[in-house]
């Protein structure tokens, strides 16, 4: 019986934040509107679903939010270079997959503990070459991954995997 008391509570609690950062021409002057930040990551912007994209403010790279779908290495690709409703936020921004030296360096600069869903192993765009030896140059074999649960690099030896999304772009 006392659950029915705490329902109204809940359901209030767990809607999503104000949206901020909508209105803006520049970066900062939406990092301005929303007012928010966790170590070096400033939110710029947070839509009215609860999609958010941040910037690294030492690095100067915006993190769109995860993906809501897992993809294989193929369509991860595609996944940043299409218009993901995520980012539309943004949308004169040119998304990508982050490298994995981009992924290393946001895991420094505290990213797991500023942003959301960071618990999920991410797919970057930096290939795992072949070894190279005498008769033939080194190939990509791979793709490496972001293993967010213990922030390591991880590598993605079956492309057809699945593993969560996570773009970035430059102002």
């Amino acid at each position: 019986m006392r659950f029915f008391y705490l329902l109204p509570f809940l359901i209030a609690t767990s809607t999503y934040a104000k949206p901020c950062g909508l209105q803006g021409h520049t970066i900062q002057e939406r990092i301005k509107d929303c007012a928010q930040e966790k170590g070096t990551f400033a939110l710029v912007a947070l839509s009215e679903k609860g999609s958010a994209i941040y910037e690294d403010m030492k690095s100067k790279l915006i993190w769109g939010d995860r993906i809501g779908m897992d993809f294989n290495q193929y369509g991860s690709q595609k996944a940043c270079s299409g218009e993901v409703s995520e980012y539309q936020l943004l949308n004169s921004l040119k998304w990508r997959l982050p490298t994995i030296r981009e992924l290393e360096e946001a895991a420094a600069h505290g990213i797991k503990a500023a942003l959301p869903n960071m618990e999920h192993s991410y797919w970057s765009s930096t290939p795992v070459l072949s070894k190279k030896t005498k008769r033939r140059r080194a190939r990509a074999v791979g793709v490496y991954l972001w293993d967010g649960f213990e922030e390591k690099t991880d590598t993605g030896d079956n492309l057809r995997d699945a593993a969560s999304v996570r773009c970035v772009a430059r102002e």
